[in-house]
């Protein structure tokens, strides 16, 4: 079953309906949800099941439940956490199974296996932050926010990366290969920044994740160009393309600013503004991109992109 045989059109606009509820209701004070939940959820209802596919139900059952983690009191919450972390890890197992053996895979596969391996640690780093446990000396909100970074930083942005690799050719291939590279490499080093308090990983790792979503975006507007008869792809390119800039020289900066004197947003400011552009503009928009583009459109992307 293909990813898009997977979630259809109808089962998509549900996924996004049934987010919008929880929104409005949370806007209204029915319930009480932090923006990052929020965040969390739309990952869980919308973005990961367009990343990685599997059956709509599988997702649709992973959101209610995580939804209610949120509602309950952490400690219990973390049962019904566990329905996202074993929907990933049985996608996983598709996708071991469908690739076939280890050998012939090319990057642009590895990518995409790698990429669901990301939002199995995005399940259990929410897993762990619903039962109130704090691993490696890591504390919230930080481990709440590693279910959201890997959810987008890695899975959504690494999609996005291999199938600009799936379409660039020619002198443009260089480029989609570093931007997969890149980015399949820097959640593990931020990851390893945050474990071990050291601030190369950490920033370092923040500026390979900007290199690499910036190369991802560049071939983005690049494609929008031979998308340009599809004015509804072509769109969301631009908008993927354009919105992850100066979202992700922030990412840098807050880094820089937790081992140095520099002035940078607190983390509710950064999920306001880096952590929605991200997640709405760029991993959406562009996931959103993919899921539309059809042979012919990737054919002549080839054309303009050789």
């Amino acid at each position: 079953m293909s990813r898009e045989e997977a979630l259809g059109t109808r089962e998509l606009v549900a996924l996004a309906g049934a987010w919008m509820l929880v929104v409005a209701a949370t806007g209204a004070g029915i319930i009480s949800l932090s923006l990052v939940d929020q965040v969390v959820l739309f990952a869980v209802g919308v973005v990961l099941p367009l990343a990685v596919g599997g059956p709509v139900w599988w997702w649709a059952a992973a959101t209610g439940a995580t939804l209610i983690g949120f509602l309950v009191p952490v400690g219990p919450a973390g049962l019904f956490a566990c329905p996202f972390l074993v929907v990933a890890l049985a996608r996983l197992g598709q996708r071991l199974r469908a690739a076939g053996p280890l050998a012939a895979w090319r990057l642009a596969l590895a990518a995409d296996v790698l990429a669901t391996a990301y939002a199995v640690v995005a399940a259990a780093f929410l897993v762990q932050s619903r039962f109130g446990l704090e691993p490696l000396d890591l504390h919230e909100p930080i481990i709440e926010l590693t279910a959201v970074h890997y959810s987008f930083a890695g899975t959504a942005a690494l999609v996005l990366a291999a199938h600009a690799l799936e379409l660039a050719v020619g002198g443009w291939r260089p480029v989609a290969v570093g931007a997969v590279v890149l980015t399949a490499t820097a959640p593990p080093v931020v990851a390893a920044g945050f474990v071990t308090g050291g601030a190369a990983p950490q920033v370092g790792g923040a500026v390979l994740m900007t290199l690499g979503v910036w190369l991802t975006a560049s071939l983005q507007l690049r494609h929008a160009v031979a998308s340009r008869r599809h004015a509804i792809r072509a769109g969301l390119l631009v908008v993927s393309g354009l919105a992850v800039w100066a979202p992700m020289v922030l990412a840098v900066a807050w880094a820089a600013g937790q081992h140095w004197d520099i002035p940078v947003l607190s983390i509710p400011d950064m999920a306001r503004t880096h952590g929605v552009a991200n997640a709405f503009a760029f991993c959406l928009c562009g996931l959103l991109a993919r899921r539309l583009g059809s042979p012919a459109t990737r054919r002549a992307a080839a054309r303009v992109s050789a």
